[in-house]
Order: C-alpha cells, then structure tokens, then sequence
C-alpha cells in the first residue's frame, strides 16, 4: 500500500540519523500515523497485541506519548473526534475532543482506521467508530493541542508531520455555469479529507525550525488497496527520490529531534517542578 512505502522510508531514515528520534515525538502527529499505517499488519490480530490496556504502556519509562483518532458516527452531526490515548490529564485539565485511555491497543487501532469502503465500521460501547480521517484527515493540530494540555507550561520544540503522498489533478476551465451532482460530491470529499490546509495554518503559527511537514507529490495517483508489486516497486522508487531531494530537511528534524536540553530549559523546568509539589501537583511538569 502506498502509505507503507512514504511513512516506512521516512522512518527508517530519521532512525538511521539518529536512533533516539522516537524518543522525542511526544507532541506531534508522527505518533499518529504510525498508529494508523501499522494497522494493516495487525487489525483483528488480538493475539498479538494481547489484552493490555493503552494506558499501562505509560508504564515503560521508553514508551512515549501515543494518540489515535477515529470518528464518531452515530451521535448526530456534527461528526465528532474520539481520541483514543495511553496517557491521562491532570484533574481540572480537559481536552478539546472525547477520548480515553482505557481501551485495548488492537481497539484503538481498530476503529481508528476503519476506512469506509475498506474495513466495516468498529462498534465500541455504544459507538460506532470510522476512520479518524473521515473529521481530521491532518491530525498534527490535534496532536499540539494534546501537548499543550500534558505541558501547557512547555514550548513546543517540534513538530513532525508525515503525509501519505498527494496528487493533484489538473482540470480543464470551464465556462459552465453549474456543476453536475458527481462534481459536487467528489468536490465535498476532497475538501473532507484536504490535508494540505492545515499544513499551510501551522507553518505560519509555529515559530522557525520547529514545524516539519513530508508529503510527497506522487505521480500517480494509487488507489489505498493498491497490492500489485510492479505499483509496490514504483512507489518504494518514488519514496527513493524523495527522501534524495529532501536528505538535508531530514538531517535538520533528526538534528532538532535529539537536541539536548540547555540549562536555562532545566532549571525552569526544575523550577516548575517545585512549585508543582508546593501545590500538590508533583508531575505536571516532566524533566
């Protein structure tokens, strides 16, 4: 599939610059994606993932904040995001958007990538779960708001978004005067699931050095369930040339991603930790 091939080469590679990039993907969407993108391999495979709750991963001091979103489809409209976490918040402290932490990973993956026209509708409760991308397509806003609400006292140091590729149709101008009711729809499904708009919105709100977005042009346009090798190997090609063209880009997030702490950084941190226990509140901060 054509989101393996992008997001596996862009991985791969930030890991060959430094291998402690994932330690450092807390407040971005990269998280995200690799929830999303891996579900191929292990949807409806509960043996594997096992019953443990997403919650108790937080146990692993390694393990990093993780998220992924689905769509609520049976409570009315509007549509609503459900975020599905291994983290909680501290009392007094809401996000924007529903969401949990006592799910089971395999469920989490489930519903958040229940495609419509691939995978059947994930039931959870008394919901019924989509594709998180069918609401937010482009869950990095979503994602920097989840970290403000875990370190509201905090900067953002970085923010990595990884697309699935785009492609984009040239069409002939038209001097008619209406379109026809396919146009239309096709017209309202791409505006859905238009990832591009909130790239533009971040890269001009965040500060310099901070926002890093990859999202290939592709040069055809493959279909999700694409499995056919010869298209495999035109992609995993077109990934090649990518990563060529953009090889500083990736050193420079590699680079930002593992920048270590300077002592202002940690003693205000330290400051803020202190304070926090003066109130009570002993892990608001995390050093």
């Amino acid at each position: 599939m054509k989101q393996n091939y992008i997001i596996y080469f862009i991985l791969f590679y930030l890991l060959y610059c430094n291998c402690k990039v994932l330690q450092y993907t807390m407040c971005c969407s990269f998280n995200v994606y690799i929830l999303f993108y891996f579900n191929v391999l292990f949807i409806l495979n509960r043996e594997r993932m096992g019953p443990e709750l997403m919650i108790e991963t937080s146990k692993n001091p390694k393990c990093p904040k993780v998220s992924a979103v689905s769509t609520i489809v049976n409570r009315g409209l509007p549509l609503k995001a459900y975020v599905f976490r291994n983290y909680n918040f501290l009392p007094g402290v809401r996000s924007h958007y529903l969401g949990g932490c006592q799910h089971k990973m395999w469920q989490a993956i489930r519903a958040s990538s229940a495609a419509p026209g691939y995978f059947q509708e994930f039931v959870l409760g008394n919901d019924l779960h989509q594709d998180g991308g069918l609401l937010i397509n482009n869950p990095t806003a979503l994602a920097i708001h989840e970290s403000k609400c875990l370190w509201p006292n905090t900067p953002v140091q970085c923010v990595v978004s990884l697309g699935t590729g785009r492609y984009e149709t040239i069409g002939k101008t038209s001097s008619s005067t209406y379109t026809s009711l396919k146009t239309k729809l096709t017209n309202v499904i791409s505006s859905a699931t238009d990832t591009e708009e909130v790239h533009t919105m971040l890269d001009a709100l965040l500060p310099p050095n901070t926002y890093f977005r990859f999202n290939p042009y592709m040069s055809e346009d493959i279909s999700l369930d694409e499995n056919r090798q010869e298209r495999l190997d035109f992609l995993q090609a077109e990934g090649r040339r990518y990563l060529e063209r953009n090889e500083n880009k990736l050193k420079k997030v590699a680079s930002v991603l593992t920048q270590e702490k300077g002592i202002v950084q940690k003693l205000a941190e330290w400051a803020q930790l202190k304070a926090d226990m003066y109130d009570g509140l002993a892990f608001r901060s995390k050093l």
